[in-house]
C-alpha cells in the first residue's frame, strides 16, 4: 500500500509541475539514472538449458531472452555487470560417449553466449566439471574458484564479486575487494543459504549450485532476509536476478530497500495472473483462435508486469539502498540477435555431430536377455488391435517424431529419447540414424516391450496392462511438460477397445 501511494503521489506531483503557471520556476532537470545507480545481473543453476525445449506452450527461459533483458538495461545508459553463480554448463554428470559429443558443443555455445553478454565473472560449480576441469578451463570463461575475487567496473563505481563455499571464505574475500575500492559486494555461494548468514563484509549473497529447483514453476526465486540478504534464482534459466544499487554518499552503508517487500508482493500478484494464463495456453484441445488470443494477452501482461516492476523499483530505490528482483524470462520477451545466432548454430551443429557419431561409432541395442521381451514397434500391434488406433492416430503421440523433424531436432539425444519407442533399451533404438519402425510414442512406451505378446496374444504377457502416471512423467517432466496433468491427459489417448480391457486380441 505504501508503494502504491508513493507511485500515485509521484504521478500527481508530476502533473502539478506540468500545469503550473508560466511565472513558476522551471522544474529541475531530472538526474540521469546512469549517474545515480548501477545494476548487477546474476544467473545461477542454468544446467545446460540454452533454450526451452518447446514441448509446452509459453515455456520460460533461454539465453537469447536473458541477453536481451541485460542489453535493454545497458542501452538505457545504466551501467550493468553480469556474473554467473555456477552449474551453468551441464545438467548432470556421467555422460556416455555418444552424449559427450553434443554436451561439449552445448557448453561451448553457453560460453559463447556468456561472452556475448559480457560476463564479468563465473563461479564454477561441480556440474561445470562434468567433462573434466581441463575442458572447463578450455572454454576460457572468467572463472572464480572458492575464496577468489573479481573487481568489476559499473560506471564510476566498483563492484566486488567474491565466491566461496563457507562464510569464512566469503568474509576474507570481501575484505580484499573492499580494500581495493569495491562499493558493493556480491557473494556467489556454493552451499546452503543459511550458512551464508555468518559472512561479513558482503552486501548480498547469491546461493547457487543447489541440488534442486527453488520452487514451483511460477516461482522466480526467493529472497531470505537477515543480517545479509540471500537470494536464490530459479534454475534452468527461467529467471535472472536483477540487483539495482543506488550507492548514495561515498563510504556510507548500502542496505536492502525498505520497499523491497512491496515490490515482491506486487510481482507475485502479477506472476499468479501470468501462471493462470500459461495454464490455459497449455490446455488440451485449444482452438487456434483461442490460442492466438491468449498469446496476445500473455504478451500484454508480460509487458505490463515489467512496467510495474520498473515503477516499483524506481520508487523503492533511495540513495544508500539496493533492490532485488527476480526477472522471469518469459516466452513473450524478445531475443538478442547475436545470442540467438549462437543458439541456432548450436542447434545445427549438434544434430550434425550426433548423426556423424552414430554413423561412425554407433551400435545397435543389445538383444533382450533370454525370456525377456523386445520392442517390435507400434505397427506390429495394429493388425490385432485396430480400435485403439482410431484414436491414437489423431493424437500428438502419433506425430511425436515428425514434430522433432519439423524443428530439426530428430538427432538431438536429449530430445529423441521421448519421441521414439524403446530408446536405449534392449531390443529398442540405440542409434539416432536407425529409428525406422520405432518412430513416435507408441504402444510399447506405455505397455512395455511386446515381442512375447505378439507371439502368444494373451493379456498376461503385457508387461504393464494399466500403466500409471509414473510411466508418463518419465517424459512429461516438470521442466519439459509444465502443464501436464495425468487425469486430464489420459482420456485424450483412450478410446473404444483401449482402456477397458487391455490385451484382448482379435486375430485375423
Amino acid at each position: 500500500m505504501q508503494l502504491r501511494s508513493a507511485l500515485i503521489a509521484a504521478t500527481l506531483l508530476a502533473a502539478c509541475t506540468r500545469s503550473g503557471s508560466g511565472d513558476a520556476p522551471a522544474a529541475a532537470s531530472p538526474v540521469s539514472p546512469a549517474a545515480t545507480r548501477f545494476v548487477v545481473f546474476v544467473t545461477a543453476d542454468l544446467r545446460g538449458q540454452i533454450a526451452p525445449c518447446g514441448c509446452s506452450e509459453a515455456m520460460r527461459g533461454g539465453l537469447g531472452k536473458t541477453a536481451a533483458i541485460i542489453g535493454k538495461t545497458r542501452a538505457s545508459g545504466i551501467p550493468a555487470v553480469f556474473v554467473d553463480a555456477g552449474d551453468a554448463l551441464f545438467e548432470r554428470t556421467g555422460f556416455a560417449a555418444d552424449e559427450a559429443v553434443g554436451e561439449r558443443r552445448r557448453a561451448q555455445a553457453i560460453a559463447d553466449a556468456f561472452r556475448a553478454m559480457r560476463i564479468g565473472a563465473q563461479f564454477s560449480g561441480p556440474l561445470d566439471d562434468a567433462l573434466g576441469p581441463d575442458f572447463r578451463r578450455s572454454l576460457a570463461l572468467p572463472e572464480l574458484g572458492p575464496g577468489q575475487t573479481r573487481l568489476l567496473d559499473a560506471g564510476r563505481w566498483k563492484v566486488g564479486v567474491v565466491s566461496g563455499t563457507s562464510a569464512a571464505e566469503l568474509t576474507e574475500a570481501a575484505a580484499k575487494v573492499r580494500a581495493s575500492g569495491a562499493r558493493f559486494v556480491v557473494a556467489l555461494f556454493g552451499a546452503a543459504p543459511a550458512e551464508a548468514q555468518a559472512a561479513r563484509g558482503v552486501d548480498l549473497v547469491v546461493a547457487a549450485q543447489a541440488p534442486e529447483t527453488v520452487g514451483a514453476e511460477w516461482d522466480d526465486g526467493r529472497l531470505l532476509r537477515g543480517a545479509i540478504p540471500v537470494a536464490q534464482v530459479q534454475s534452468r534459466g527461467r529467471s535472472v536476478l536483477r540487483v539495482d544499487v543506488s550507492p548514495g554518499p561515498q563510504g556510507g552503508p548500502i542496505e536492502l530497500a525498505r520497499g523491497q517487500g512491496d515490490i515482491e508482493r506486487e510481482l507475485k500478484a502479477q506472476g499468479q495472473r501470468l501462471d493462470l494464463l500459461r495454464r490455459e495456453l497449455g490446455a488440451v484441445g485449444l482452438s487456434p483462435e483461442r490460442k492466438r488470443l491468449l498469446d496476445a494477452r500473455l504478451h500484454e501482461l508480460v509487458l505490463r508486469r515489467e512496467q510495474l516492476a520498473a515503477q516499483a523499483q524506481a520508487t523503492a530505490l533511495q540513495p544508500g539502498t539496493f533492490t532485488v528482483r527476480f526477472v522471469p524470462v518469459e516466452a513473450a520477451l524478445p531475443e538478442d540477435p547475436g545470442v540467438q545466432k549462437i543458439i541456432a548454430d548450436y542447434d545445427r551443429d549438434v544434430a550434425q555431430l550426433n548423426l556423424a557419431w552414430a554413423k561412425e561409432h554407433g551400435e545397435p541395442c543389445p538383444p533382450p536377455a533370454r525370456g525377456e521381451a523386445a520392442y517390435v514397434g507400434s505397427e506390429a500391434c495394429r493388425s490385432c488391435h485396430p480400435n485403439p488406433f482410431t484414436v491414437y492416430d489423431k493424437t500428438g503421440h502419433a506425430k511425436a517424431y515428425a514434430t522433432l523433424e519439423s524443428v530439426q531436432k530428430q538427432y538431438r539425444l536429449d530430445c529423441v529419447a521421448c519421441h521414439v519407442v524403446g530408446f536405449q533399451q534392449a531390443g529398442g533404438v540405440c542409434r539416432v540414424d536407425q529409428v525406422d519402425g520405432r518412430q513416435n510414442v507408441g504402444c510399447e512406451n506405455c505397455h512395455g516391450p511386446g515381442s512375447i505378446h505378439v507371439v502368444d496374444g494373451t493379456a498376461k504377457s503385457v508387461l504393464r496392462p494399466k500403466p500409471g502416471p509414473n510411466v508418463c512423467v518419465g517424459c512429461h517432466t516438470a521442466e519439459n511438460s509444465i502443464h501436464f496433468d495425468y487425469a486430464t491427459y489420459l482420456p485424450r489417448v483412450l478410446g473404444p477397445g483401449h482402456g477397458a480391457v487391455v490385451g484382448t486380441a482379435t486375430r485375423r
